[in-house]
């Protein structure tokens, strides 16, 4: 069967203190991974426009922003944009 685009839900989640987040390309194209607190605003870049190969990836969030700073309990939102596509998903931090 032929791979669809798709973010899976993060395990674990809730989660502390880290969290694996997993996708699904059906062919190789660039991919950014963002995180974002409920503000709508931009806490992490996991990836910002790398090119991957066709099929299962998984990246890990240490619940820090991008200066390394642990961020704060809450609910954050995984965005994944690739090849005109983009998935969401809800991510919980408790601490």
């Amino acid at each position: 069967p032929a791979l669809a685009f798709a973010l899976s839900n993060a395990a674990p989640n809730p989660f502390n203190p880290a969290t694996t987040l997993r996708f699904t390309l059906p062919a190789a194209s660039h991919v950014q991974l963002r995180l974002y607190n409920v503000q709508g605003r931009l806490v992490r870049t996991l990836e910002r426009d790398q090119l991957f190969s066709a099929g299962h990836h998984e990246m890990s969030w240490n619940a820090t922003d991008d200066q390394g700073c642990t961020v704060s309990s809450g609910l954050y939102f995984a965005r994944l944009i690739s090849g005109g596509q983009v998935e969401m998903r809800k991510l919980i931090l408790v601490k």
